[in-house]
């Protein structure tokens, strides 16, 4: 944590940056980690741990000393990121005109949670054009992946190539935000969808089925006479690609007589290759991840990348695997707990996996608190209270994340109501002895240590509740003996 005024940190990562810029958006060979990621994860940990609240008087001169500090450190951390994103060498205007945040990030493999943090906290750029090129973010990222001219910051794609659905989840922003930015014209009189077809996108995952739905007239740009067959997946026209054209595998171009695409001759896909590759064992992590954050509306997308993460870790054994998942994984899983917050599925699936993901709390800049999956997991529980299963897996990984992260993690706990929470799951469930058993066992872990800082438990309804589950189930015994003690 660089807590100083000067932010020495910030010219120091800047000189390594000008010498290899090309490295910005390459991952670790152990983990899968990339600089950009980890840097939005301790910026979001400093700025959380800036907003700390501590027992007693918060005005306290120890107080106010530990929040500046921590709010210094988030601050030069997020100057990092941006000087890493700026033209290399340049620390104002591009050869494009004025550096702007967001038209940067657009062209990068940019994490999908600080992507869409600088979208929200610089949303005016995402109606400004480049000086010189006359391009929208959104013409910017529909560039991404290709040679571009001017393209400021520069990127190998050998190096570090886009995760799947990067394009779509970048350009789904960018269009959620400004959406006539389809319609716009750069100054070459190029519409978004032409470029992002002219840079080899792909339908869905590239992000053309958006911006075509964006603004369907500007297929009336595309020159059907000289279209590439490589964009015949993408572009199924209802006649003539089958009828005898042209059809070049090595990238040739389609015959002249392809008719011009309109709306009712691009036939509309569906979200099924995302479904599909979100349960394959061979795809990584990052891919599952990015098809979660792009089809963030697709609860089975949602479900099915939960359970796919979970099972690397389990199947896979260890730290090895445990924190190559967390750092990009995490984050994903919250956004689909926080999207889909009445779907007792993805709430469940969600939680397991967050249990699976529990031992990598407090490492490579993974937290659970900042994160907000503590949080996410309390409002599983009290949007489904009847809901036996999310029950019983949100009182197992509220466990092991507070034995994980100890006495801080149990105040975290409290501070969002887990404590109620369990209390109510014993209330609602006091025939299953799963949810029992988990809830007893949660609170012998949470009022174990004396430091947290915690409520006191409403000693007249939960003693009775802890004394049924002793007599109804045996195994709950140990634990409830222990809670009793202390709560007396």
């Amino acid at each position: 944590d660089d807590m100083s005024n000067d932010g020495a940190s910030c010219e120091f990562v800047q000189s390594i940056h000008v010498l290899n810029p090309s490295m910005l958006g390459v991952r670790n060979a152990s983990d899968g980690d990339c600089p950009l990621s980890l840097l939005y994860r301790r910026f979001v940990r400093q700025f959380d741990s800036s907003e700390k609240f501590f027992p007693g008087d918060n005005s306290r001169p120890e107080v106010v000393k530990h929040r500046e500090a921590y709010k210094v450190a988030a601050m030069n951390s997020f100057r990092i990121i941006d000087q890493l994103l700026r033209p290399t060498g340049e620390n104002g205007a591009t050869k494009n005109g004025q550096f702007r945040l967001v038209h940067n990030a657009s062209k990068v493999d940019c994490p999908p949670d600080l992507f869409r943090y600088i979208v929200e906290t610089h949303v005016d750029q995402v109606t400004e054009v480049e000086e010189v090129t006359g391009r929208l973010p959104l013409h910017i990222a529909a560039m991404a992946g290709s040679t571009q001219k001017g393209a400021g910051v520069e990127m190998a794609k050998a190096q570090s190539p886009h995760s799947a659905y990067h394009s779509k989840f970048v350009i789904d922003e960018l269009l959620y935000a400004y959406r006539d930015g389809a319609a716009v014209q750069d100054a070459e009189g190029n519409y978004p969808l032409v470029l992002a077809i002219n840079s080899g996108k792909k339908w869905i995952d590239g992000g053309l089925k958006s911006l075509y739905e964006a603004f369907p007239d500007a297929t009336h740009q595309i020159d059907t006479d000289n279209i590439r067959a490589s964009l015949k997946p993408a572009f199924s026209f209802t006649s003539n690609f089958d009828d005898g054209a042209d059809d070049d595998e090595s990238g040739g171009f389609i015959g002249e007589e392809a008719p011009r695409a309109s709306e009712a001759q691009i036939k509309r896909d569906n979200h099924h290759d995302s479904i599909m590759l979100v349960q394959k064992d061979e795809t990584s992590t990052w891919d599952i991840v990015g098809a979660m954050w792009a089809n963030e509306e697709d609860a089975g997308v949602q479900m099915l990348g939960c359970i796919s993460i979970e099972k690397r870790v389990t199947e896979g054994g260890g730290e090895a695997t445990i924190i190559p998942a967390a750092v990009s994984g995490v984050t994903a899983i919250v956004n689909a707990m926080k999207n889909h917050p009445n779907e007792p599925a993805v709430q469940e699936r969600a939680c397991s996996a967050l249990l699976a993901l529990s031992p990598s709390d407090g490492k490579r800049e993974v937290s659970f608190a900042a994160s907000g999956a503590v949080a996410s997991i309390v409002s599983a529980m009290q949007a489904h209270v009847s809901d036996a299963a999310v029950q019983e897996m949100a009182c197992c990984a509220l466990r092991k994340i507070v034995a994980q992260g100890g006495a801080e993690r149990a105040t975290v706990v409290a501070s969002v109501s887990g404590f109620t929470a369990i209390v109510n799951a014993m209330g609602a469930h006091p025939g299953e002895g799963a949810v029992q058993k988990e809830a007893c066992k949660a609170l012998e872990v949470m009022t174990g240590f004396p430091d947290a800082n915690l409520p006191d438990l409403p000693g007249m309804q939960t003693a009775p509740l802890l004394q049924m589950a002793k007599e109804k189930f045996p195994y709950c015994r140990e634990a409830v003996d222990v809670v009793l003690t202390r709560l007396s």
